[in-house]
């Protein structure tokens, strides 16, 4: 049983889905506290005149991510989707995406978790990727800081290999780990440079950026820039 864990974020950037598409359970860590720093409401698309951050307006920032409550009173959503129309209307994949991706656009939402987790579900099913979600807040986990808290959803859910992003080595804990007869083992991902609109290749955008462009070829071009099998490493590395 191999486990990753990820906080929601909008429209995640290709790593997310790189670390999904390796695991048996990808838990949703909805409970932790939103910073300042998150892109859990914002990510990046790419325009002509390079990076475009699309930010979700919130009401209160300084809660744990499922209590997490939109700021409607200006309309964002079209917003952002029109931004989102604009710079990828006459990409290759737009005509097979963009209608379900507008449907999520056109919606009403008040819950930032809950709209995130609409984008991601979609984002997954497009890249048939068929990875379990299980969600932090619906666990009956022990709780805990830092790798602690990692550590005991892992051992909750039975799992023998946790794969943790590279940002968590600086608070990862691998005694905690190994206590608990969990390996621990780092994604290595190397993001690809694929074709893109308007001009030189800007990297760690939204993973629409992709999908828009490259279509079902998308989680092909993920597989085939990962540097090792997480499988075959956590086994016998």
């Amino acid at each position: 049983m191999i486990v990753a864990v990820h906080q929601p974020n909008y429209i995640p950037w290709i790593g997310f889905f790189d670390k999904m598409d390796q695991v048996d359970q990808f838990v949703i860590l909805d409970m932790v506290q939103h910073s300042k720093m998150s892109v859990t409401h914002r990510n990046s698309i790419k325009s002509p005149s390079g990076s475009l951050l699309l930010s979700v307006p919130l009401k209160n920032k300084g809660m744990p991510i499922h209590e997490l409550q939109i700021r409607n009173d200006e309309d964002w959503l079209a917003k952002h989707w029109k931004s989102i129309t604009y710079n990828y209307s006459r990409s290759k994949h737009w005509e097979m995406y963009a209608p379900f991706f507008q449907q999520i656009y056109e919606s009403t939402w008040t819950s930032l978790s809950d709209l995130n987790m609409s984008l991601i579900l979609l984002i997954r099913d497009i890249l048939h990727i068929e990875t379990a979600i299980v969600y932090e807040s619906e666990l009956k986990a022990e709780s805990g800081l830092g790798s602690t808290r990692i550590v005991n959803i892992c051992s909750h859910l039975g799992a023998m290999i946790y794969l943790s992003g590279n940002g968590a080595r600086s608070y990862n804990n691998e005694l905690e780990f190994r206590e608990r007869s969990i390996k621990l083992v780092y994604q290595q991902f190397n993001h690809p440079v694929y074709a893109q609109q308007w001009g030189a290749f800007i990297s760690h955008l939204s993973i629409i950026d992709m999908i828009f462009n490259h279509g079902p070829q998308s989680i092909e071009i993920i597989r085939a820039a990962r540097k090792l099998d997480i499988r075959s490493e956590a086994l016998y590395g």
